[in-house]
């Protein structure tokens, strides 16, 4: 697990891109958007955890060791005094101010009743609408069937 503050960049490559993966928790939406981003060659994969909770952020680190996923290394930032949404924001345009582009790739269940779209899907697409029109970023929200 590489750790970031919030006020530095996530160690960019000049000139190239990023396939940034939004992580939550180590389940089996992850993995499908990992795949993804393995598959997109002309960009680095990352993933990023916004660290709201320091004992999920335990729980995450633990877990990604666990499964194996160090191929795609994890970043736990601690947000300053600024909202989750706020500090995905300036992470991704602090990439994408020294890199070719920037893909954001949010992982979602895919659900089965209209109701449960109400309860869990606002947080993923709320920051995917937050990043329309950022320049050289692009976003993918990722379902994954249940």
């Amino acid at each position: 697990m590489e750790t970031a503050d919030a006020g530095a960049r996530l160690r960019p490559g000049l000139d190239s891109g990023l396939a940034l993966i939004l992580v939550g928790e180590a389940d089996r939406r992850v993995l499908p958007a990992l795949m993804l981003a393995a598959r997109l060659p002309e960009l680095e994969p990352r993933a990023l955890h916004i660290a709201v909770d320091p004992e999920e952020s335990r729980r995450l680190s633990e877990a990604w060791m666990a499964l194996d996923l160090s191929w795609v290394p994890l970043h736990v930032v601690e947000p300053e005094d600024e909202t989750f949404l706020g500090c995905i924001q300036r992470l991704v345009a602090a990439e994408a101010a020294v890199r070719s582009r920037v893909l954001v790739v949010v992982p979602e269940v895919d659900l089965d009743r209209w109701w449960q779209t109400l309860l869990h899907r606002s947080t993923g697409r709320r920051i995917a609408r937050s990043l329309l029109g950022h320049h050289r970023v692009s976003t993918i929200v990722l379902p994954f069937p249940r």
